[in-house]
């Protein structure tokens, strides 16, 4: 007979796994939700069988009550039934108009156009079998409306499979449901439940069209939100706070607009070398010159050890971190490989590794010794670093930034190297960003299901430490979804908050790569961030000073599970998504050629003017504000 080990009641539980969708796929999920529309405005291009197959098979893999799928979808693109549907749209548009009259906004009403069904390709009705799947259905008797319910599920996922393939849809409801069965000669069984017309749009609206006109305004979420039963208010964190909410500050300068304009003429579709395009200007904007150049590169590795290993948080022990550094100085790390094929200057600096170096080693003219001590505290039970130490080592970053800009240097990247860090990062993001401590935390170097929960409790109970002798703080009562509200603290600032989670969650390194940021931004000097570790230097740096996002370019989105949210929480977007997790600046030095590439177009390539090459025909082609 065999016995299992008894429990270890302490053990905290594993989070949910969050793998299975990349940070990329989950932003576009995202994306996709907040940029689905209710259409008017159609193109008459027909929809091809392929595209409406997949649009009407994601709408059948909607969830139904007893699996009962209770839809039907009904295709019509007969002119003359469609035309008998507008004149119920009609009939019933009078109505509603009249019951607006002498209200202000009876003129804005019969100003807004609430139906395509004429101009549309296609319509689709949409209906409920009540009989289907017999008398008895799993889950319906106690609420028979499920079965309508279901119906709008398929609806829902009709509409976001449309918006994926850029077709537009626009539910009618200003119709007579009985006229419409009757020209439809659904049975009695049968139940309309939604008329959409289907087709290429004119354009997707950036807004809801009753936002744009000013009808009415989407609500905060807050107010609709209780706890245990009515009228009791649930408070929630939002997950990402107000200063980090701001998108990038859009310049007004001469330069920016002649880069601009200078980049439009350039010989190709306006637009149509995309993010480049945004990446040229920007460069431009902080050069100040219409011909940007990224000649010379460097990125600076800063390496520091955690007190924080301590609590068996990573897959490798901490040692590791001062084995790396000299790798790193031997040419060996992947690091080095990408940054000799790119022709980046790598620059590694030590500001807390617990390891003596030797003479040679410590004479190497790309290595920096500015240790601050032999790593920081375990921020578990006490600050990771002193408020002295902290603007030591902001100070580290700040001086390699400087360095850079007196050598020459075009354009600056930050890396790391630190076992533990990622528990670091994931803390001071949770923080910042408003996540918990179970979605800011990930694998990192690989860890087990048992690590990963140890990391987060370590991050659960760091946070509630020190958010109880911060001024002002707030902390949440439940440790397994713990956030902090920073948007309540008026005593404090945000460059107080800012260097303070910093300083009591961060690293040596960490810190310093906060001070280089601050300081390029001084200096107008292009930083290239790399990837999760380095994004939470820069959540730090734009608390610290908002201003240091304008030199800020993400090279990409790491598979690490918070960065895709850290990202959006920052209002920023990567250059590239190629799963990685490594750190060490390597996005940094993948992305870097990009950048240049960007630089060159808007110096280098010819314009329509140069080249004798005609423009696009007037009014043809798309403005691109």
């Amino acid at each position: 007979m065999t016995t299992q080990p008894p429990s270890d009641k302490r053990q905290p539980p594993v989070p949910a796994v969050t793998e299975e969708f990349s940070n990329l796929e989950q932003d576009i999920i995202h994306r996709l939700i907040l940029a689905r529309r209710d259409i008017r405005h159609f193109r008459p291009d027909p929809i091809s069988e392929s595209v409406l197959f997949r649009i009407l098979a994601a709408a059948h893999a909607a969830p139904s009550v007893g699996l009962m799928q209770p839809w039907n979808f009904i295709l019509v693109d007969s002119l003359d039934i469609r035309r008998q549907i507008k004149s119920s749209f009609e009939a019933i548009n009078t109505q509603e108009r009249l019951k607006l009259e002498g209200d202000p906004r009876g003129d804005l009403y019969g100003s807004l156009k609430l139906e395509g069904i004429l101009e549309a390709p296609l319509n689709i009705a949409v209906t409920c079998d009540h009989s289907r799947s017999g008398s008895f259905v799993l889950g319906r008797a106690p609420m028979p409306r499920t079965a309508a319910y279901s119906v709008c599920l398929a609806i829902e996922n009709l509409w976001l499979a449309a918006r994926v393939e850029g077709v537009g849809v626009g539910w009618v409801s200003i119709l007579d449901p009985d006229a419409v069965s009757g020209i439809l000669k659904l049975p009695p069984e049968i139940e309309l439940i939604a008329y959409l017309c289907v087709g290429y749009p004119i354009e997707f609206r950036s807004k809801p069209m009753l936002e744009e006109v000013g009808w009415k305004n989407r609500e905060q979420l807050q107010p609709f939100v209780f706890t245990n039963r009515w009228g009791n208010p649930r408070k929630l964190t939002e997950g990402r706070v107000p200063l980090l909410e701001q998108p990038f500050p859009k310049p007004d300068t001469a330069i920016t607009q002649a880069a601009q304009l200078k980049i439009d003429r350039k010989t190709k579709p306006l637009g149509s070398l995309g993010v480049l395009e945004k990446v040229a200007v920007r460069l431009a904007s902080l050069q100040q010159t219409l011909e940007p150049r990224l000649t010379q590169k460097r990125i600076c590795i800063f390496a520091g050890t955690h007190g924080v290993t301590a609590e068996g948080i990573s897959a490798y022990p901490g040692e590791v971190t001062g084995q790396m550094v000299l790798n790193f100085l031997a040419g060996g790390a992947a690091i080095n490989v990408l940054a000799r094929q790119a022709g980046i200057d790598l620059y590694i600096i030590d500001t807390g590794v617990d390891m003596f170096w030797p003479q040679e080693i410590a004479n190497r003219p790309n290595f920096f010794m500015r240790s601050i001590r032999r790593g920081t505290r375990n921020f578990r039970n006490e600050p990771a670093m002193s408020p002295l130490e902290c603007r030591q080592a902001i100070d580290i970053g700040r001086e390699q930034a400087q360095k850079a800009h007196q050598e020459g240097v075009d354009v600056l990247g930050i890396g790391e190297m630190g076992i533990g860090n990622t528990t670091a990062a994931s803390c001071l993001l949770a923080v910042l960003c408003g996540f918990s401590p179970a979605e800011a935390v990930g694998r990192g170097t690989g860890v087990t299901d048992a690590v990963l929960a140890r990391k987060v409790d370590v991050v659960s109970r760091a946070i509630e430490r020190h958010a109880a002798t911060a001024a002002g703080l707030l902390y949440s009562a439940s440790r397994s979804e713990a956030t902090v509200d920073l948007s309540r603290h008026s005593e404090a600032t945000a460059e107080e908050l800012g260097f303070y989670w910093l300083q009591v969650v961060g690293g040596f390194e960490i810190a310093a790569m906060t001070g280089a940021i601050l300081a390029a931004a001084e200096m107008s000097l292009p930083l290239v961030v790399d990837g999760f570790i380095a994004t939470a230097a820069a959540a730090a740096a734009f608390r610290i000073n908002p201003k240091s996002r304008d030199v800020c370019f993400f090279s990409h989105r790491s598979d690490e599970q918070a960065h895709g949210k850290a990202l959006r929480a920052l209002g920023v977007e990567p250059l590239l998504d190629l799963k990685m997790r490594l750190g060490e600046g390597t996005g940094a030095a993948l992305a870097m050629p990009i950048l240049e590439a960007a630089a060159k177009l808007l110096s280098e390539m010819a314009t329509f003017d140069s080249a004798s090459i005609s423009g696009a025909i007037p009014d043809q082609e798309p403005s691109n504000e």
